[in-house]
């Protein structure tokens, strides 16, 4: 399958998509990438326009920072809708490529799993039992996931989390990657991708100056969200005492035997290492 691929960029930040061109373009995927520009937070008309806050949903308030990371993915999934019926790859602009990923591209099923994670993090999540793709592997999400820094996705799943999004207050990832009716996001086995800051040095060196920070969250300019009140604090400790209770009367150990996993996920060989060096896909 021969994937468009949507490169989020601030237009004050040119670097980073001078940089994350350039890691395609060694993955020989020139022709396919395409610079989009990202909502600006500090823009004078910045405007959410799904984003409700206090609905007691997963969080209470979302920064200006993440309500503009959350639209510019909006409106790629709309491009996806109106132009791509197939589908199409959308990323950030601090990411690594793995020399892989055209290959990774071409044996994505999309028809089948119409929301492909690409990239890997540095932290140990849940997955599902594996399922053999086009010579790779893929898991099933089964629990929050952080970054959503590289994925594809498919028309029919885009207009989904287009319709789920008429009024959210998620981080991005925790609203991409969440199980729906007809929609069971998966983890591409290795990855694919990773956003420099995870990762201990770049592809040939130390991690640039460009992608080793975010440009969104600079100094002053993104006032703290809003944690809610005490209620709706100490139902968010109630929800998590239930998931620290059924870890503890077995659920990882019930995972695990059914082919699940535990697990941080495993890089493409030719990324570099991860930050505390894990680069397994087994139990950690």
């Amino acid at each position: 399958m021969s994937l468009p691929v949507h490169v989020i960029n601030l237009e004050r930040v040119p670097a980073r998509w001078d940089f994350v061109r350039a890691q395609f373009a060694a993955a020989g995927m020139t022709d396919a990438v395409h610079r989009f520009s990202a909502v600006d937070a500090r823009a004078s008309d910045f405007h959410a326009s799904g984003y409700a806050p206090h609905s007691w949903g997963d969080r209470w308030e979302l920064t200006a920072s993440e309500q503009a990371v959350f639209e510019s993915h909006r409106a790629l999934w709309r491009q996806v809708c109106d132009h791509h019926p197939k589908g199409a790859v959308i990323c950030e602009d601090d990411i690594l490529i793995s020399g892989r990923f055209g290959d990774a591209l071409a044996a994505l099923d999309l028809e089948c799993y119409g929301v492909i994670k690409l990239d890997g993090f540095n932290a140990a999540r849940r997955y599902g039992t594996a399922q053999a793709m086009g010579g790779w592997t893929v898991r099933p999400i089964v629990e929050a996931v952080p970054s959503a820094a590289c994925y594809a996705l498919n028309a029919r799943a885009a207009g989904m989390l287009i319709e789920a999004s008429q009024s959210y207050c998620a981080t991005l990832d925790d609203f991409v990657f969440a199980a729906r009716p007809g929609l069971a996001p998966v983890q591409l086995f290795p990855a694919v991708a990773v956003q420099g800051m995870c990762c201990v040095q770049g592809l040939t060196g130390p991690i640039p100056g460009e992608i080793a920070h975010s440009e969104r969250d600079a100094p002053g300019t993104t006032p703290k969200a809003d944690k809610g009140p005490a209620l709706y604090r100490l139902a968010k400790e109630g929800r998590r005492a239930l998931i620290k209770a059924r870890i503890a009367l077995g659920a990882d150990r019930r995972l695990t035997a059914a082919g699940g996993l535990l697990a941080v996920p495993q890089l493409a060989d030719d990324l570099p290492d991860y930050r505390h060096g894990g680069r397994a896909d087994g139990p950690v």
